[in-house]
């Protein structure tokens, strides 16, 4: 069957982000913002470090979203909730498990995260990985795209503590990633599974910039840990596919999809896909020494600070919508900081977002409104919106040595 999943991203295909102007420099736009806060914040919370903030909302999410072992889709529920959340939101806590234990956190927390992830997991005969729902609820739908961002954060956890089940186990799922490209269309990465065998029409029947993008991303790590061939071969193919077919060479930001039935390219552009193929071309470029793997990420980078950030409350901001595909964004640019200074900059303005929010996009329960700018709720109840602050604190206490 098809999750709703289905529902929840075809709806943001209609949404539009939040243009700028006429990329400003940032030092021109910050200083438009150096108003007051109306809500200035109280002086004992002025004291709490990004990792301290990551930790908080931690903890606020086991108060609110925890169910048994595994968590709520929404706080408070919605109309049509799941008894548990899908496993994208899911992955957002096995983040939270990676960056709270690098940030020197007890381990028993990711050991619980990755635990939890083994409710969701379809051990079938033939290409075994996650499912959308945990296999106690029904069969669901396999998406390469939830299977690639578990597979991030199992090499993540194999990096982190050595363990070698999580090692194993991410070489299981990137198969079935893998498994998702053929050559319709030139190449590239259905969205899922049900529809990469002999789809003739319809809006799914498409090869995808996120699957395709973050395939790259894994098999490139992969490489990077095992020196198989396999997975950098992989990874280079993919990432052209997807920087020759989903490109706008306007900007060097990317379309989402392209219809396999009508040839037609869905234009829409998220901060998440310019996210992966920065991070992907980074890793290429760390693998082959070609400096045009990395001049593409810089292209990238730059424009999407341009595209997707606008003033708001006198200041700058990244788009107000979609917190977890923005938070993608920061990691990719600290990723690629280590090779581009002014990559910097752009964080800096990340970082006055989050501590913004934290002071002014709040509500009583201590959730973060979507957007960060204070002006609107917008879906605060998912939990993906709340985990994605535990990641974006955790990244920059790190990128800021904190830890």
């Amino acid at each position: 069957m098809i999750s709703s999943k289905i529902t929840f991203f075809c709806s943001l295909l209609f949404l539009w982000g939040v243009g700028c102007s006429s990329d400003p420099s940032i030092e021109d736009q910050l200083e438009e913002g150096n108003e007051e806060m109306e809500n200035p914040v109280p002086e004992e919370e002025e004291s709490l470090s990004h990792k301290e903030k990551a930790k908080a909302v931690y903890d606020m999410i086991q108060s609110l979203y925890k169910k048994e072992d595994l968590y709520r889709e929404n706080f408070p529920s919605q109309s049509g909730d799941p008894a548990y959340s899908y496993l994208w939101p899911y992955v957002g806590m096995l983040t939270a498990g990676n960056v709270l234990y690098e940030l020197g956190y007890d381990r028993s927390i990711l050991d619980k995260e990755f635990s939890g992830l083994e409710a969701y997991y379809d051990d079938r005969n033939v290409l075994p990985t996650y499912q959308a729902a945990p296999v106690t609820e029904g069969q669901t739908d396999h998406y390469y795209d939830d299977s690639a961002i578990v597979a991030m954060e199992l090499i993540k956890a194999y990096e982190l503590t050595g363990d070698a089940f999580y090692l194993n186990r991410a070489k299981t799922v990137t198969e079935f990633i893998m498994s998702g490209e053929d050559s319709r269309m030139g190449g590239g990465l259905y969205w899922f599974e049900a529809e990469s065998t002999n789809c003739t029409g319809g809006a799914n029947c498409m090869k995808a910039a996120n699957t395709s993008a973050y395939a790259s991303y894994v098999t490139s790590k992969m490489y990077q840990l095992t020196n198989e061939s396999q997975y950098r071969t992989f990874a280079e193919r993919v990432y052209e596919w997807n920087y020759n077919t989903l490109r706008d060479p306007s900007d060097n930001l990317y379309w989402n999809d392209i219809n396999i039935a009508t040839e037609q390219i869905n234009t829409t552009k998220w901060t998440y896909n310019a996210a992966l193929m920065i991070m992907a071309g980074v890793n290429l470029y760390e693998i082959s020494d070609d400096q045009e793997y990395l001049n593409e990420a810089i292209a990238t980078a730059r424009s999407a600070y341009s595209k997707f950030t606008s003033i708001v409350n006198g200041q700058i901001f990244y788009q107000t919508h979609d917190s977890w595909f923005n938070v993608e964004l920061l990691s990719a640019f600290v990723q690629l900081s280590e090779y581009d200074s002014k990559t910097d900059e752009y964080i800096d303005v990340f970082i006055k977002n989050m501590d913004y929010a934290w002071d002014n996009a709040r509500n009583a329960e201590e959730q973060f409104f979507e957007d960060w700018s204070g002006n609107s709720e917008g879906r605060y109840y998912w939990l993906l919106h709340q985990a994605a602050l535990i990641e974006a604190y955790g990244v920059v206490a790190l990128y800021e040595n904190e830890s």
